[in-house]
């Protein structure tokens, strides 16, 4: 009789505790799903440090006040680049409407084959699709580290490392993403989308922001 009443005490404790455990956790997701979600976006982007196709180094701090409309890619992609940059050519010249300041918005092809993609390729390429196109590169370990910061999947074989090889194909997620002029994350478009979807969307996500920027700024002044 008394080891079954230990057993049915043990039971009764343990219960206890898991339950106990159980509610731990799930208060413990809860509070990091809010403190994740706080801004309301996923933490997508972040600093990095480059060089155009000019040549000269920069920053995500020099494209400050300007929304980014960036693409990964490179020059010997077959055919999807190709279509995305024509694509984004067209969103460039469909925000160049009284609504929308078209310079106040920088699109930007970030090369994810760094040792093809030189900075003097890279400026012929762009412009073949637009004037205001703007090429960005750096070193193998530079490229990785912003895909990262950005979650783009992206897959160099071997070969884009070594110096004797130049014929390969880069695997890569195709996605445009759009940063506000505060060089935070707004959003994301696929190849399925069109040029029309993401001159729309893009223009709804602008009125949000600038209504938002004003709601705040009333606030502020109570």
């Amino acid at each position: 009789l008394q080891a079954v009443l230990l057993s049915a005490v043990s039971g009764a404790v343990l219960y206890g505790y898991f339950q106990y455990e159980k509610r731990r956790a799930a208060a413990e997701r809860e509070r990091k799903e809010e403190e994740g979600s706080s801004y309301g976006r996923p933490l997508v982007g972040g600093p990095f440090s480059l060089v155009n196709h000019e040549g000269r180094p920069v920053t995500d701090i020099d494209f400050r006040g300007k929304y980014l409309l960036l693409y990964f890619g490179y020059t010997f992609c077959p055919d999807v680049c190709p279509e995305e940059l024509e694509k984004m050519a067209k969103v460039v010249d469909s925000l160049g409407i009284p609504d929308f300041d078209g310079n106040s918005l920088a699109p930007i092809f970030i090369s994810c084959d760094p040792k093809r993609d030189s900075v003097e390729s890279i400026g012929e390429y762009i412009h073949e699709f637009h004037p205001k196109f703007i090429g960005l590169t750096g070193t193998h370990q530079q490229i990785k580290w912003v895909a990262k910061k950005y979650r783009l999947y992206y897959s160099s074989p071997p070969k884009a490392v070594d110096d004797d090889e130049t014929d390969y194909l880069v695997d890569h997620s195709i996605f445009f993403y759009l940063i506000s002029p505060n060089g935070e994350y707004l959003g994301h478009f696929g190849r399925t989308e069109t040029a029309e979807s993401v001159t729309e969307k893009i223009l709804n996500i602008a009125q949000q922001e600038k209504l938002a920027k004003v709601q705040g700024k009333g606030r502020a002044s109570q």
